[in-house]
């Protein structure tokens, strides 16, 4: 099938989150500015503000500077300056001194005069001179993000003091909201973990999170739904007051009316099916609705004070097919069923104070939106539906996809994947809200998705949530190396001057893992329900695997060499860059000033992609060995040796594996709870998806990064070996010896 037809056919937003690369080289090339002042002069500030003043001279700060204010000691905003000085620094603020540090909430004058009122309330400025920094903003938003920019402009001096740009800087965000991801579909983090996380999200003047909960809140009107250890409503709600004091909506993000199957896998659901699937609930069946409504219900409740909710109807495939619909199940009538839907959900949700988030996408065509309510909000903005959407009074977020199905780790910078060149997913978040404005999209702000499907940490996502933070705030600017480098001194610290080459070698290795596998019809799955284009069709499932070595015998022909020699070749460069890329981690671990555990988990990363290359290696050497044994004529005893190494050299690709599992295990475990885990006494319910095969569903537990490696029976190989080298040893009168 052609492949422009064929993408026409699936959703926009789906074209984006799982064939990125191939919209990527779409997207017109946009500028996006160079070098701010701020930078060509040794300060880092992300998001890069938006109006810069300053001399080029450096105002010196030390302990003696004091805070003089008039607000209240609880203001968020002067908590964080002393906080966060205390933090990083180690600077109380406390002197008694004449130099002072002034807050104040008070009118900004900004260059840009049609802001809506919710976004000029987040406008500050920074005027730094000799003796004195006033610090000020618009409301209390904008005073706290005028600290946040304060702090991240601090630079240590080699005398111990700390130094600030001379100037005013005038910033306010260009786009009113940005969103960033929690998809916790496939693990639960840690309460401490996620405060860490809206911690570090302010910091970057991230105002909302899209918290994709699926069964990990106990949903107190149907708590079957809720995983052992579940959230409870308690624990929400105090997570969400952390959040709103730090200028953050935590939005809940619910999966309906597909992706239901954390719900639809329990049996007191499966009478709500759509069609026997539990990928989705039948959508005219009023229990079925209801039931959604309680779950959003139960969420509105666990967020009190939060003014959006993402009702995401995402990859809504089979809207209307169900034996309960009176209509036909047909492309004309999923379409209204979609539309139906939404219009009531919409409606709910207004009568409960909520503004709708929704991805606007398949199965509607252009000629739908008009049949939409106006005031909703279209999360994934397809640009050659902008007209219909400004049209129908629906204002836009700009999508970003900077992790998809990629494993190991995201595709951030240029790369080649499945096989096509891909420009990179920071570029695509760069160019992405200038292009969209360019054709008359009325945004209200950006969303940044990290997906869960693969199962990646949540610590690599942290570039990936910033940059398109930054190209929200400020739309087009500054340049994409400024961004990056920009992310990397204010997240690690000004002493981590190697980190994008960490990124990048990373990267390198995780699409070298990605591409090593075998992709062959499921001996673990059966086919699946269909996909998008329909029942039964694209229904295979495939594992990821290596072909296992022949069964050991003497006189075999190489085999495994000879299928993989362009992988293997490939490995022998990757492993130096692999072995770079640790001893930079090593060095790191001991050097940064800040997120030493973001460190630790790209550690475990790094050796899980060790670990890949030295098992293709040592599997060619096994080969070798025994090719080896074959052609040793009468010297039973070299054949023996020759043996005994390809058994013990197996032995050590599978403690190997059993290391990387510890190491995963005990890196991850330190911010979430163990996956898929039981709580006094009731277990995980563990039934696959009908339709989706996501890579971190594979296997309870973090295994699913091992599963290829398993699927390879490399213990069942080494034992079929150990019976021809003791059958060997008999029939040569030989002792066996070195055998681990």
């Amino acid at each position: 099938m052609n492949k422009k037809l064929a993408l026409s056919k699936i959703s926009f937003f789906q074209q984006i989150r799982i064939l990125g690369f191939l919209i990527i080289i779409f997207i017109p090339l946009i500028c996006t500015g160079n070098v701010n002042d701020l930078r060509r002069i040794g300060y880092s500030l992300i998001p890069a503000p938006q109006e810069i003043d300053i001399t080029g001279k450096k105002v010196l700060l030390d302990s003696n500077w004091k805070i003089d204010t008039k607000l209240n000691a609880n203001c968020m905003a002067l908590k964080r300056l002393q906080s966060g000085a205390t933090e990083f620094y180690g600077i109380k603020f406390t002197g008694n001194g004449k130099s002072k540090i002034i807050l104040e909430i008070a009118p900004v004058i900004c260059s840009k005069k049609d802001m809506s009122p919710e976004t000029a309330a987040q406008a500050y400025r920074l005027v730094i001179t000799s003796g004195q920094i006033k610090i000020t903003g618009n409301a209390a938003s904008g005073l706290f993000y005028g600290v946040q920019s304060f702090l991240q402009l601090l630079h240590p001096e080699s005398n111990g003091s700390f130094s600030l740009p001379e100037g005013t800087i005038t910033d306010w965000p260009d786009l009113q909201l940005r969103f960033i991801h929690w998809d916790t579909k496939h693990h639960q983090n840690r309460i401490e973990t996620l405060k860490r996380q809206l911690d570090w999200a302010a910091y970057f003047k991230v105002n909302a999170v899209a918290f994709e909960i699926e069964d990990k809140y106990e949903y107190p009107s149907h708590p079957v739904i809720g995983a052992p250890g579940a959230f409870t409503k308690a624990e929400m709600q105090d997570l969400t007051a952390y959040a709103r004091e730090r200028f953050i909506q935590l939005v809940p993000d619910v999966q309906a009316p597909a992706h239901l199957a954390y719900v639809l896998k329990h049996k007191e659901f499966a009478h709500l099916k759509a069609d026997g699937m539990n990928y989705q609930i039948c959508m005219c069946n009023e229990e079925a609705l209801k039931l959604i409504q309680d779950m959003y219900q139960d969420m509105i409740d666990a967020t009190p004070g939060v003014d959006y909710f993402l009702a995401s109807t995402d990859e809504v495939y089979f809207a209307g097919i169900c034996d309960k619909c009176d209509k036909e199940y047909n492309e004309v009538n999923r379409r209204q069923a979609w539309v139906d839907y939404v219009i009531r959900m919409n409606k709910w949700m207004s009568d409960r104070g909520r503004r709708m988030i929704s991805w606007i996408e398949f199965p509607l065509l252009s000629e739908d939106i008009h049949k939409l309510p106006s005031g909703m909000i279209d999360g994934v903005v397809n640009e050659d539906w902008i007209d219909e959407l400004n049209k129908a009074g629906i204002q836009q977020l700009i999508y970003n996809s900077i992790q998809g199905e990629e494993r190991l780790f995201p595709n951030y910078f240029p790369t080649r994947y499945r096989d096509t060149e891909s420009k990179g997913n920071l570029y695509s978040a760069s160019v992405r809200g200038a292009s969209a404005l360019k054709r008359g999209a009325n945004l209200i702000g950006s969303f940044t998705a990290a997906w869960d499907d693969s199962g990646l940490h949540d610590e690599l996502f942290w570039l990936g949530w910033v940059t398109g933070t930054q190209y929200a705030w400020s739309v087009g600017k500054p340049s994409l190396e400024q961004n990056t480098a920009d992310f990397m001194d204010a997240f690690y610290g000004y002493n981590s001057p190697d980190m994008i080459e960490v990124y990048r070698l990373l990267e390198d290795g995780a699409r070298f893992y990605q591409d090593l596998w075998d992709n062959v019809i499921s001996k673990e799955r059966a086919p699946g329900y269909g996909d998008w284009d329909g029942k039964g069709i694209h229904s295979e499932r495939f594992d990821q695997t290596l072909e296992t070595l022949p069964a050991p015998a003497i006189g075999s022909e190489p085999v495994f060499r000879k299928k993989y020699a362009a992988k293997i070749e490939k490995a022998s460069i990757v492993a130096r860059d692999n072995e770079r890329l640790i001893n930079l981690l090593m060095r790191d671990l001991s050097q940064i000033s800040r997120n030493r555990y973001n460190i630790e988990v790209m550690l475990s990363i790094a050796y899980l992609e060790k670990y890949t290359i030295n098992t293709l290696l040592n599997l060619c050497t096994i080969e070798d060995y025994l090719m080896e044994a074959s052609k040793t004529g009468n010297k039973n005893a070299l054949t023996m040796e020759l043996m005994v190494k390809a058994y013990n050299l197996s032995g050590e690709i599978i403690k190997g594996q059993e290391e990387a599992g510890k190491e995963l295990t005990t890196v991850w475990e330190k911010s979430r709870f163990e996956k898929c885990r039981s709580v006094n006494g009731r277990d995980f319910v563990w039934v696959l998806d009908d339709l989706k095969d996501h890579f971190a569903d594979r296997r309870l537990g973090l295994n699913y990064m091992l599963a290829p490696f398993e699927r390879m029976e490399i213990e069942k190989w080494q034992k079929q070996l150990k019976v021809v080298i003791t059958d060997f040893s008999k029939n040569h009168n030989l002792v066996v010896e070195g055998l681990k």
